[in-house]
């Protein structure tokens, strides 16, 4: 492996544990960060929105087996180790009690060597004042911290790159040293450029924006996918126009590994694909990432359907080859992680080779009978639509490509809705000549 430290910039980059579903354990929390610590990586955040004292019970102490795994992060010693609080929900910024609670609450975990904290104000509901409110509720806590420990704030409105009245306040009042979070032109996002952090720049006064990338959660509305492709489409040079970058992981936290290693090759400047499939072969994990993440089924599918007469053999072949491969994939260490994923992609490869089967048998002899072998193939092909995962692209799958407007409320994007881009669908449909 390279140097982790080549190509590092200053800002901070590492991961969130931000995601909502069952957060982490403590020993999956340190491996990931001995993972991402080889890679280069210096900062994790811990922000499950699951876990109740992170959020609906923010005012309630941890107990003493919690903050014995917060230390035990720290004295890991390969991140620098970050909480974050999400109180948004309920907190009165005018209660004294309820701000001695947050302080009390973050002196907590600075006891046990937290360095950095983060005020989750996201997802909460929008209203006129709240701007001001979150300024002078993060300044308190800035003065709270009197450089103890740094702080950052996740702000309500979080994706976007207009001004808004909202932003107009937080410019004004939260300390000029507190980087203000984005997760970009959208919640999730296919690219971030550096024209589009800018421009979140410039709507809150020039502060450089801190990154939270969605990339590669799979919670909620996208629990049916297992994101294990490579990063992509995030910009060169966007590290150099935000003060900070950090990737929020799926569920599955050893899942998560591998496109983090891609995240962290493209931090150190390197080429986040190259390093996505080095990693994805030593881990033994390269077959089922690609189909969970899709691209490399739907190039075979495509170059077998539409490659000229003289090529088309050698094309069908090569897709058989590789369905031959994840009709046995396997994934050390992932079987518990990734059991529906491989039994599916396993499934949906078996029905690809059938496919494969019917169309050379057509080819051969194309007034052949293969009405029962179609039904067949039919009636494989609606049994293994009904599954509620994903691989090899999706069939009808939904990620919140939303956005804030100039009010602060959720716009939709129709970006969120991914439909008929299933490989195998594509084939079999080609093969029965739908």
């Amino acid at each position: 492996m390279t140097d982790p430290s080549e190509g590092a910039g200053a800002a901070p980059a590492g991961i969130i544990e931000g995601f909502y579903g069952p957060p982490w354990s403590w020993a999956a929390r340190a491996e990931v960060l001995r993972f991402g610590h080889a890679r280069g990586l210096d900062l994790y955040l811990y922000g499950p929105k699951d876990d109740p004292l992170h959020r609906e019970r923010w005012r309630e102490p941890y107990p003493v087996e919690e903050l014995d795994g917060f230390a035990g992060l720290v004295a890991e010693g390969t991140m620098t180790v970050g909480f974050a609080l999400s109180p948004g929900l309920s907190i009165d910024v005018a209660s004294a009690e309820d701000r001695a609670a947050l302080g009390a609450k973050v002196d907590q975990l600075l006891g046990v060597g937290i360095t950095t904290v983060a005020l989750l104000l996201d997802d909460i509901p929008v209203r006129p004042g709240l701007g001001p409110e979150h300024a002078s509720l993060t300044a308190r806590l800035h003065d709270h911290l009197a450089g103890r420990a740094s702080l950052i704030l996740v702000p309500t409105e979080y994706a976007g790159t207009r001004p808004s009245v909202y932003l107009d306040a937080l410019a004004q009042g939260v300390p000029a040293d507190v980087p203000i979070g984005w997760t970009g032109r959208r919640v999730v996002c296919d690219e971030i450029t550096v024209a589009e952090a800018e421009a979140r720049a410039e709507a809150l006064g020039g502060r450089a924006p801190f990154v939270w990338d969605n990339y590669p959660v799979n919670d909620g509305l996208m629990a049916d996918r297992l994101f294990l492709g490579p990063l992509r489409g995030r910009q060169a040079g966007l590290l150099d126009v935000c003060s900070g970058y950090v990737a929020n992981p799926m569920v599955q936290p050893r899942a998560s590994m591998l496109p983090l290693a891609s995240m962290a090759a493209w931090v150190r400047g390197q080429d986040p694909l190259v390093a996505w499939r080095d990693t994805a072969e030593e881990l033994g994990w390269l077959v089922l990432a690609q189909a969970c993440d899709g691209a490399r089924p739907a190039e075979l599918v495509s170059r077998a359907l539409t490659a000229p007469p003289a090529e088309a053999a050698a094309s069908l072949d090569g897709l058989d080859t590789w369905l031959r491969e994840a009709r046995h994939v396997e994934a050390p260490g992932l079987e518990d992680e990734a059991g529906p994923w491989l039994e599916q992609t396993r499934a949906e490869a078996r029905l690809g080779r059938a496919a494969v089967r019917l169309l050379r048998r057509l080819d051969d002899d194309p007034g052949a009978a293969v009405g029962e072998e179609a039904m067949g193939l039919a009636l494989g092909w609606q049994e293994l639509r009904r599954s509620r995962v994903t691989v090899m692209g999706p069939r009808c799958s939904i990620r919140p490509i939303l956005y804030n407007d100039a009010d602060g409320h959720w716009q939709w994007d129709a970006g969120s809705i991914e439909v008929d881009a299933n490989a195998i669908d594509r084939l079999v449909r080609y093969a029965l000549g739908v």
